[in-house]
């Protein structure tokens, strides 16, 4: 769309507005705040309540007739049928942009008038249905609205084969904790947590194959009496359910006796927000996003620790090229984003060399793969819990995630991992390493029983030719990101791969020159990928990095590759897809029009591709791969 504006009563400045393509009627329409929010509703309707664009009308919107006069325009209004007419509306939908709290007057001044039987408010983060009734209060919020063909008596009694994909979750584990918090007085990282066991509920029930009825809903007369405080079948219920849970996940939940800390009326709410979903059937990219955008906003720790943009995850997981046979850690796991995005990379591999195979048979072979050759370790408790979820969310391979110091020594580190039910762990036993440990001057680590296990931890000095040479004194202490690098070679096995993310300081600053001796001397370096300034800005630092990839090689054979010169990768990521408070960046044409992958002209952002050069990097080093036969 091309907005004019006139200047100095003369000039006329064109200015390139973003589009938006109406799910209704296909228009594009420009992608103002307020227009996104009514798009993500207006697609919910069709794909997730079954109702029929041609009962729905949104561009040109609705116009109420209130006596002799035209009120609204209303954003959505869904018909009985095809028919089009203020006698004939069921439903009136008001979006706002996100984060406004206006507007719910606004949808009662639009019922008012008309027969609709439901009313729904929505900004993107937050939402209420509504039941008109004939005398005082006149309102009732309800559960949620029936899909189409049903009645307010069929919401909460779900059975699993009539759940639906989610087109979109991050609303609705906003509006999930939105809610807690609003009413529940409890610090935001304590909401996170609540939000995390009734997402993490909603997936047991799913996967509990013993029944096909739904034990995680709630009817429109259970919701009833929970308002009243009245004893409900649903308390009963939602316990039993915690409880199974409890009981099925011991690593997860380790304390028996942990409740979910809400009111059974805040509970109800969260519930009648996720019921409908089927989140095993909904798409993979749909969840995780929802769930990265989701733990990234609410768990930023005060460690240093901070979590992996997903291009970031993409590249690294890519150039590194994990293959079904080779298992995989992360030592600083945080949400688990490294080992998610290798699974589903293994996962893709295993689809595609093994067609002859049903989906049943892939779907064991994965599920096996899962939970013997993924671990992941992190130091706090509450990640690796997260972490967890996270990857049952994708399907599994949570046994092999555990709460530790990767730092300790590691006979300590593999009883820890025993107990915890994570299997044997030792050092060279990885084929495939990725991981971005936690930097900074913070947090240095001055415990000598821990410095001394490591090389980096000891002073270096120049000898006599110049060369540096680790002396027998321990330094006084060190920085966790250098101690990383050593512990993550110790890791892997001979010829192993790892991807670690490294402040620039430890490939440029003269003072840390040992550290890149230690490395030349332990590995093959791969590749390095320069990151640009704002990649970290949106989660919570501005450190300039850089991904270091190498390959653990025998003594002898990194000797003669030195002897030969051997060559390195080495990229510098211009366009991470995002700007420094992190929306999203597309794009464009030389005429400012949005463009998809292909370099064709779309309408919408949602067809659009992101402006990132994380492609042809991952292009670039498997040109390079194969230009030095590299063989993996």
């Amino acid at each position: 769309m091309v907005r004019q504006q006139r200047l100095n009563g003369t000039s006329i400045i064109e200015v390139k507005l973003p589009l938006i393509e109406d799910f209704i009627t296909g228009k594009p329409l420009p992608a103002t705040p307020e227009e996104k929010v009514r798009q993500i509703f207006t697609r919910k309707l069709v794909k997730e309540y079954n109702y029929s664009p041609d009962q729905i009308q949104t561009v040109p919107e609705f116009l109420i007739q209130k006596g002799s006069q035209k009120i609204g325009p209303a954003d959505i209004v869904v018909f009985h049928d095809k028919r089009k007419t203020l006698d004939n509306i069921y439903m009136i939908v008001e979006t706002k942009k996100e984060g406004s709290s206006e507007g719910v007057d606004q949808l009662k001044s639009y019922m008012n008038p008309t027969k609709a039987a439901f009313g729904i408010w929505f900004n993107g983060k937050e939402i209420v249905f509504l039941q008109p009734l004939t005398k005082d209060p006149f309102w009732r919020e309800i559960p949620d609205i029936p899909k189409a063909g049903e009645t307010l008596e069929d919401i909460g009694l779900y059975r699993k084969d009539n759940l639906v994909p989610a087109t979109e979750l991050k609303t609705i584990f906003e509006a999930c904790h939105n809610y807690i918090y609003a009413n529940e007085g409890l610090l935001k990282e304590k909401v996170f947590n609540e939000v995390l066991k009734l997402i993490f509920m909603k997936m047991v029930d799913e996967k509990d194959i013993s029944s096909q009825v739904c034990e995680f809903r709630i009817t429109d007369a259970e919701m009833e009496k929970v308002e009243k405080g009245e004893n409900s079948e649903f308390e009963i219920r939602i316990t039993k359910l915690f409880n199974d849970v409890k009981k099925q996940y011991t690593d997860v939940f380790e304390n028996e006796n942990e409740t979910i800390n809400l009111k059974i009326l805040t509970i109800a709410k969260g519930v009648s927000l996720l019921q409908k979903y089927y989140l095993i059937e909904t798409p993979t990219d749909v969840k995780g996003t929802a769930f990265q955008t989701f733990v990234h906003a609410h768990e930023r720790g005060e460690r240093g620790e901070f979590f992996t943009p997903y291009p970031i995850l993409e590249l690294s997981v890519k150039m590194l090229d994990p293959q079904p046979d080779e298992n995989i850690i992360d030592v600083a796991c945080g949400s688990g984003g490294f080992l998610v995005r290798a699974m589903k990379h293994i996962f893709n591999k295993i689809d595609a060399k093994r067609p002859d195979l049903s989906i049943a048979q892939r779907d064991k072979i994965k599920e096996t793969y899962a939970r013997s050759c993924i671990r992941g370790i992190d130091i706090n408790p509450d990640l690796a819990r997260v972490a967890k979820m996270h990857m049952i969310i994708y399907d599994d391979g949570h046994t092999g995630i555990f709460a530790e110091n990767s730092l300790i020594a590691i006979d300590e580190l593999t009883d820890v991992a025993l107990k915890a039910g994570a299997g044997a762990l030792d050092f060279g036993m990885f084929k495939i390493l990725l991981t971005n440990p936690p930097f900074g001057t913070k947090g240095k680590v001055t415990n000598r029983r821990l410095l001394e296990q490591f090389d980096l931890a000891h002073k270096w000095k120049r000898n006599k030719t110049g060369r540096w040479e680790m002396t027998t004194e321990l330094a006084d202490n060190q920085v966790p990101d250098i101690l990383f690098i050593e512990r993550c070679l110790d890791f892997l096995q001979d010829y192993g791969r790892m991807a670690i993310v490294v402040p620039d300081g430890i490939l440029t600053n003269a003072s840390l020159e040992y550290v890149r001796v230690f490395i030349m001397e332990n590995a093959r370096i791969l590749a390095v990928v320069s990151l640009p300034a704002e990649t970290f800005i949106p989660h919570g630092t501005g450190s300039k990095t850089s991904v270091l990839f190498l390959q653990k090689v025998p003594k002898h054979k990194l000797i003669e590759l030195k002897e030969g010169n051997y060559p390195i990768f080495m990229a510098m990521c211009e366009r991470i897809g995002y700007v420094v408070r992190g929306k999203t960046i597309f794009k464009k044409n030389k005429q400012g029009e949005l463009i998809d992958e292909k370099g064709e002209a779309v309408s919408s952002e949602d067809d659009a591709a992101i402006d990132t050069d994380v492609p042809e990097i991952v292009k670039a080093f498997e040109d390079f791969k194969a230009k030095y036969r590299l063989g993996f």
